[in-house]
C-alpha cells in the first residue's frame, strides 16, 4: 500500500464497518473524539452514573498519547491530578516503576490501558465514523448525524477532538490562527520579530532555486508575511511523532516510499553541504536516543529541517472538509517517510550519517495496522472555541487565580514554528535573502488555574456542549494548555460537569460550581495551589519533593540532569554534580502541619557516585548533619531519620559536593507525617 495514500485508503476500508441503521442511538452523554481528554471525559461522566457513548472518528483511542507522543511533555507535574494521575499510576504499575519514571507508555500498551479503563467504566465505544451535521432546537443540540447516516441523541455532548468539528457544526464561535497584539492586549501575539532558536538555521541558506531570487525552493511557504504584531491564519506546524528503535529484532527498515521525490529536499542538501555535520544529531533531521521502554526512541522535530512540515500546507487543515484533511494528512506522512529515506539513502548525504540513520527504523511491535507509522498526526492546534471566557496571556502570567477553577495548567507558552520563509539580511556589501523558520516562542509561565468558563460555549450559542480540547483561549494561551496531561485533567472536569448537567437537566453554563469543584477535589483533581502547594505530591500525610520541582528546589553551581532509563531514579530525572566546582542544592518542602516526620531519601545506584555525600537537615529543633554513601542502597527509599518540623516552608535539606568523593546525586526526598 503506497504510504502517501495510507490515511485515505485507511478511511475507505472503514466504511463497510459503519452501522447502516438509521434509528437514533441515545445516551445521557455523548463524547465525540477518543483523544486522551475524550477518554477521561467519558470515564468521569460514567463514574457519575451517566450512560456514555464515546464516538471516535478513527480506529484508535488516545490521540497523541497513544499516537506517537509517548515521551510526554510536562511542566510542573504537581498539577497532574484526577484521572490523568490515575492513568499515569496505571502506567507505573504495568512497568513496575515509580510514578513518572517513564514520561508515558509505549503506544500499544497505552491504548490497552485506555481500552480496559473504558470497559471498567461501562462506556460504549463506536469507532470509524465522523460527524456530518448537528441538529439543534434553539440553543440546545438535539442530535448529531454521522457520515454513515447514523443519528445519535444525548442530553449533553462533549467535543474532545483536536479539530473541534462537532463544536463548529453546532454553530459555536471559534478562532483559527494568531490574534494580533491589539485583540487581547497580548505582548507576544501576532507575528513576532525573528528570534534565533535551537530549531533554526545556524548559518545562511538561500531560499531560491537559483540561489539569488525568483522561484522558491520546495518546503518554503510563499505567502507574504503579516506585519509585526498583526494577526494571520498561521497555525503551529504539524508532524508525526515517530516511534523508532535501533534493535534489529524489532526494527522495520525505512524503504523508498511511493511518490518519493528527492528534489523536495534541495534545501536540506544545501544546508548539509554548508553545515558539514559529523553526526546524525548534528544534521538536525532527527535525534534518536532511547527514551522509552524496550529500546525505543520517540522522535520529535529537532532541527532546521526535521519532521515538522513548515511549508504552510497545514494552515488550511482546521477548517478543511474531510477529503482535504486527508490530503494534508497523507502529504505529511509522505514528507516524513521521504525525509527519513533521504537522510539514510541519498548519495549526497555524508556516508557516515547515512550509516547512522540506517541503524534506526520503525518499531515492528507498534502501529501494526498502519504499517508501523503513527496513527495520529500531531495537530498541535486547530480551531479554538470563543466561549464564555477566553483564556489569554494575562491569565497565564498575572490573573492566574480563578473562582471557577476546574484544573490547573503548567507549561511554557510553547509555540512551535508556523512556517519556513525568508528574510533579508545586510551582509556587506550585499543584501541577502536567508531562509528562516518563523513563529517559535517559548515563554516561561508559573502554574495557573483553568476556569470552567473556558470549557463552555457562550450561553446564547449552545447550552449542552462542553469543549475540553479546543477550549476557549487565545493562540498564545492555547500554546501552554495544549499539553496532553492537561487535556486529560480538563476532560475529567468536562465529564463530571456533563453528568451533572444531564442529571439536573440544566445548561452546562449553570452547573453548580460548588458541587462540581467538591466532586473534583474528592477525585484528586488539583484546582489550586492555594489549597495545597504540593498538588499531587502532598497526599495521605506524605509530601514528596523531586529534583525538578523548581518551586521547592534551589541550586547553585553545576548540576547535570539525566533521564537515563538505565538508572534507578525516582521519577523523570536526577541531578549529578561533578567535583569541578562547588555546588549545592536545597530542598525546601511545604509541610501542611507541625509535627514529627520520617524523612526518606532516594537516589539511583552508580559506581562513581559519592561515598560521603554531606547532607544537612534543618528542622524545628535545630539541624542534623549526615554523611550518605550514594554508592549503596540506591533505587529505593532510605530512612534518614525522624524530625520535628513546623508548618509551612520552615524546614529544608541541603546537599553539597564539598569534600565528596565521587559525584553527588540529588534526586528525591519524602516526608511522612508520624501521627
Amino acid at each position: 500500500m503506497p504510504v502517501f495514500v495510507h490515511r485515505l485508503v485507511y478511511i475507505l476500508v472503514l466504511l463497510p464497518l459503519f452501522a447502516l441503521a438509521q434509528s437514533p442511538q441515545t445516551a445521557d452523554v455523548i463524547v465525540y473524539g477518543g483523544t486522551a481528554g475524550g477518554v477521561t471525559a467519558a470515564i468521569a461522566a460514567a463514574r457519575e452514573g451517566a450512560s456514555v457513548l464515546l464516538v471516535e472518528p478513527g480506529r484508535h483511542l488516545g490521540g497523541m498519547v497513544t499516537g506517537g507522543l509517548s515521551h510526554t511533555d510536562y511542566g510542573d507535574r504537581a498539577v497532574i491530578g484526577g484521572l490523568a494521575l490515575e492513568f499515569y499510576e496505571r502506567v507505573a504499575r504495568v512497568y513496575k516503576k515509580p510514578l513518572f519514571f517513564w514520561r508515558g507508555p509505549e503506544p500499544t500498551l497505552g491504548e490497552k490501558i485506555l481500552s480496559d479503563w473504558l470497559k471498567e467504566a461501562n462506556v460504549t465505544v463506536r469507532f470509524g465514523d465522523r460527524v456530518k451535521s448537528v441538529q439543534k432546537q434553539g440553543r440546545k443540540i438535539r442530535s448529531i448525524e454521522l457520515v454513515s447516516g447514523t443519528t445519535l441523541t444525548a442530553n449533553v455532548f462533549i467535543d474532545a477532538t483536536y479539530e473541534g468539528d462537532l463544536m463548529a457544526r453546532a454553530g459555536v464561535s471559534y478562532a483559527i490562527g494568531r490574534e494580533g497584539v491589539a485583540q487581547y492586549g497580548e505582548s507576544w501575539a501576532g507575528r513576532q520579530p525573528f528570534y534565533p532558536d535551537k530549531h533554526n538555521f545556524p548559518l545562511p541558506v538561500s531560499p531560491f532555486v537559483n540561489g539569488k531570487d525568483g522561484k522558491l525552493l520546495p518546503l518554503i511557504n510563499a505567502r507574504p508575511q503579516a506585519g509585526i504584531g498583526e494577526a494571520d491564519s498561521a497555525v503551529q506546524a504539524y508532524c508525526f511523532r515517530l516511534l523508532m528503535t535501533n534493535n534489529p529484532a524489532n526494527r522495520v527498515a525505512i524503504t523508498r516510499p511511493a511518490g518519493y521525490d528527492s528534489t523536495r529536499f534541495e534545501l536540506l542538501r544545501r544546508y548539509l553541504k554548508l553545515r558539514k555535520p559529523a553526526t546524525l544529531s548534528e544534521s538536525g533531521v532527527f535525534r534518536a536516543g532511547v527514551n522509552l521502554p524496550n529500546q525505543k526512541a520517540e522522535i520529535n522535530s529537532a532541527g532546521p529541517i526535521s519532521t515538522n512540515l513548515y511549508d504552510g500546507s497545514n494552515w488550511a487543515y482546521p477548517d478543511a472538509d474531510y477529503p482535504l484533511r486527508d490530503k494534508i494528512w497523507n502529504d505529511h506522512l509522505l514528507y516524513t517517510h521521504s525525509l527519513l529515506y533521504f537522510i539514510s539513502h541519498d548519495p549526497e548525504v555524508p556516508e557516515s550519517i547515512r550509516r547512522e540513520a540506517q541503524q534506526w527504523g520503525l518499531c515492528k511491535d507498534e502501529f501494526a495496522d498502519t504499517q508501523h507509522w503513527p496513527h495520529q498526526l500531531y495537530i498541535r492546534v486547530a480551531r479554538r472555541m470563543i466561549g464564555e471566557y477566553v483564556l489569554t496571556q494575562r491569565d497565564l502570567e498575572k490573573d492566574t487565580l480563578k473562582y471557577d477553577a476546574i484544573a490547573m495548567g503548567s507549561y511554557n507558552i510553547d509555540v512551535r514554528h508556523t512556517q519556513r520563509t525568508y528574510h533579508l539580511v545586510s551582509r556587506f556589501p550585499e543584501l541577502q535573502a536567508e531562509t528562516i523558520n518563523e513563529g517559535y516562542l517559548s515563554i516561561p509561565v508559573a502554574p495557573y488555574e483553568i476556569p470552567y468558563r473556558s470549557l463552555v460555549p457562550r450561553f446564547d450559542q449552545c447550552t449542552n456542549l462542553l469543549v475540553p480540547v479546543c477550549l476557549s483561549s487565545s493562540n498564545l494561551a492555547y500554546a501552554s494548555v495544549r499539553m496532553e496531561p492537561q487535556f486529560m485533567t480538563v476532560g475529567h472536569a468536562a465529564g463530571v460537569a456533563a453528568a451533572l448537567a444531564s442529571k439536573q437537566q440544566v445548561a452546562v453554563q449553570r452547573v453548580d460550581m460548588t458541587v462540581l469543584q467538591k466532586k473534583l477535589r474528592a477525585q484528586r483533581q488539583v484546582l489550586s495551589f492555594e489549597e495545597n502547594p504540593n498538588g499531587i505530591f502532598g497526599q495521605n500525610n506524605t509530601v514528596v519533593v523531586d529534583d525538578d520541582m523548581s518551586r521547592f528546589v534551589e541550586r547553585t553551581g553545576t548540576w547535570r540532569s539525566s533521564e537515563s532509563p538505565l538508572m534507578d531514579r525516582h521519577a523523570i530525572t536526577f541531578l549529578a554534580s561533578p567535583k569541578t566546582e562547588p555546588a549545592s542544592i536545597v530542598y525546601q518542602p511545604y509541610l501542611p502541619e507541625t509535627g514529627n516526620y520520617n524523612v526518606y531519601g532516594w537516589w539511583p545506584n552508580g559506581p562513581d557516585f559519592a561515598t560521603n555525600t554531606p547532607m544537612t537537615i534543618h528542622h524545628a529543633d535545630g539541624k542534623q548533619q549526615l554523611t550518605v554513601n550514594q554508592r549503596a542502597k540506591g533505587g529505593q527509599w532510605m530512612l534518614l531519620g525522624k524530625f520535628r518540623f513546623e508548618k509551612g516552608y520552615k524546614g529544608s535539606i541541603r546537599m553539597s559536593n564539598q569534600g565528596a568523593v565521587g559525584s553527588v546525586i540529588a534526586d528525591a526526598f519524602r516526608f511522612d507525617r508520624v501521627k
